[in-house]
């Protein structure tokens, strides 16, 4: 069901009961105060006709006799009975339940009980024959008499009166409900219009068309929907567009990747040529030996470097538990040679600790970070190696008094192929892979990877790995 009929259902059916519950409490509050002021009037008006009963009683001579019959019907005759609205008439009757009095065409029921005690009044109402009667008796002492005194109220018309406003309600009710069902239906419409903009705009934007935006103007809670909505569609079109960008950005790399294998092939075939088909002095063949052979190691390291990047999107890592400060030593021991060669010290020290890692990829990912501080370095300089035990995880740490770098080339050093400065990566053995490597090996041991950068200072490289109990 959509949210408008919602709306509208569920505010007609809130305001029918309501409108109900409320007329059915007015309608019934001012009948049971019509009943109650007719009950009141019944009682005065028995009271009356006692209290004259008794003072014509009083002038009866012969004191404290018994009063006959004819003498209690004559009494009963001269009292105040009136034809009010609602007054149907009075009866008088003994003890033994014998009628001494009793107005003329009354012919209502005398069910009354007999043991009634003196000087007491009840009042009930009935229905007799369709009809609703309200009946008050008091019995009370006069001379040597007991007698029983009652009159009758017809109150049909009160009941009437009240299933006639009951029907006209349901009537009102039926037109209020039919004008509130149209203004409720404007209403509704009026509330989720906006709604609907939103989604017409959400499908846009699901089938491509990231412009689209919803042209909401309100303070309300929908409005605020809107601009949200906006925003992240503002978001969501820029972030296609710097995927876009990536994509686009992705190809020129591999143009430039593919210029990168010919360019040093073509120069590779010529020198082997020139080796193969020449006389050529020493001192020459020297030349193009060693371009031949620092070509190749260039390849060897761009092709391994590529290689892994592909291979660590394809397969499942087998963990295994390994002591951290071998591994690093291990590392160490590896990148000894390499930075004696350009003179450059490295410093270890690291906590010892076990960790579950895959240990040849943790071994790639510590050379990788070393080469690049290598890299970083010109004229000798010092490389620190430290690893300790921190709370969230065991922490590898890589510094070098190298260049350094802006801060604004952080956030993009784990792109592949990207490189701070290309000519200066190149001339090192560089091709923008190595911390793409790294961060991929990090990510799949669920650890951290975070850089800090000061220019001509230098670098700092620190990874986070969980311990073998975390």
């Amino acid at each position: 069901m959509k949210f408008s009929w919602k709306v509208f259902f569920s505010t007609l059916t809130l305001t029918a009961v309501t409108f109900s519950l409320g007329g059915y409490l007015l309608i019934s509050s001012l009948f049971h105060q019509s009943l109650e002021r007719e009950k009141k009037t019944a009682i005065e008006e028995n009271e009356l006709m006692r209290f004259s009963f008794l003072t014509a009683a009083a002038a009866v001579p012969g004191e404290n006799s018994e009063l006959s019959a004819g003498q209690i019907s004559s009494i009963s005759q001269a009292l105040p009975v009136g034809n009010g609205e609602y007054r149907l008439g009075m009866r008088i009757s003994g003890e033994d339940g014998s009628i001494y009095y009793q107005t003329a065409g009354l012919s209502v029921r005398q069910d009354l009980p007999l043991d009634i005690p003196v000087n007491t009044r009840i009042t009930r109402i009935y229905l007799e024959s369709d009809r609703y009667y309200i009946q008050t008796a008091c019995v009370f002492a006069v001379q040597q008499n007991t007698l029983c005194m009652e009159n009758f109220r017809d109150i049909t018309s009160l009941f009437e009166e009240r299933d006639v406003q009951y029907d006209i309600f349901q009537k009102l009710m039926l037109v209020l409900l039919v004008l509130d069902g149209m203004i409720i239906g404007l209403v509704s419409w009026w509330l989720t219009y906006p709604v609907k903009k939103l989604s017409r705009a959400a499908r846009l934007i699901a089938g491509g068309h990231y412009e689209k935006r919803v042209d909401v103007h309100s303070g309300d809670e929908i409005g605020k929907l809107a601009q949200d909505f906006n925003l992240m569609a503002d978001n969501l079109e820029e972030r296609i567009l710097q995927l876009k960008e990536a994509a686009r950005r992705q190809e020129d790399f591999i143009g430039s990747f593919a210029h990168e294998l010919k360019t040093p092939l073509t120069s590779i075939i010529g020198y082997s040529d020139m080796l193969r088909s020449k006389e050529m002095m020493p001192e020459d063949r020297f030349v193009a030996a060693n371009y031949i052979f620092q070509e190749g190691k260039r390849l060897e390291a761009l092709s391994l470097k590529l290689m892994e990047l592909i291979v660590l999107n394809r397969q499942e890592l087998p963990m295994r538990r390994v002591e951290i400060t071998d591994l690093m030593e291990s590392v160490a021991g590896v990148m000894y040679p390499v930075l004696e060669k350009e003179h450059i010290e490295l410093n270890m020290a690291a906590e010892e600790a076990v960790l579950v890692l895959e240990p040849d990829l943790v071994k790639t990912l510590c050379i990788n970070l070393i080469d690049n501080g290598r890299k970083a370095i010109d004229n000798g300089g010092r490389i620190f190696f430290r690893g300790r035990i921190a709370k969230d995880g065991y922490h590898i740490l890589v510094k070098d008094t190298g260049r350094g770098m802006p801060k604004e080339e952080l956030s993009r050093i784990t792109e592949a192929f990207y490189m701070v400065d290309k000519s200066r990566a190149r001339a090192k053995g560089g091709a923008g892979l190595g911390l793409a490597i790294c961060s991929r090996i990090v990510e799949l041991h669920c650890g951290k990877i975070r850089f800090r950068s000061v220019p001509d200072v230098g670098t700092l490289a620190e990874v986070i790995l969980p311990l073998a109990d975390q």
